[in-house]
């Protein structure tokens, strides 16, 4: 079974963290485009930032660098 890992930061102080993907690109109910990602013992709906597009100083909700493993 594959699992994408990524980086992340959930926007909660603990700054950026390697995720994985549990769940697939899907609208949120403000029309955005939101993915499930687990991180720290918990689900997260992060939305997906390439990486000279990311808001380092932001308040975080996004992941990048997606990395498929085994």
């Amino acid at each position: 079974m594959k699992v994408k890992h990524c980086w992340c930061n959930v926007g909660d102080g603990t700054g950026d963290q390697l995720g994985h993907i549990v769940g697939s690109a899907h609208p949120n109910a403000a029309g955005e485009t939101k993915s499930t990602v687990w991180v720290n013992g918990a689900k997260h709906e992060l939305a997906y930032r390439e990486p000279e597009y990311r808001d380092e100083q932001g308040a975080g909700g996004t992941f990048w660098n997606i990395v498929d493993g085994a």
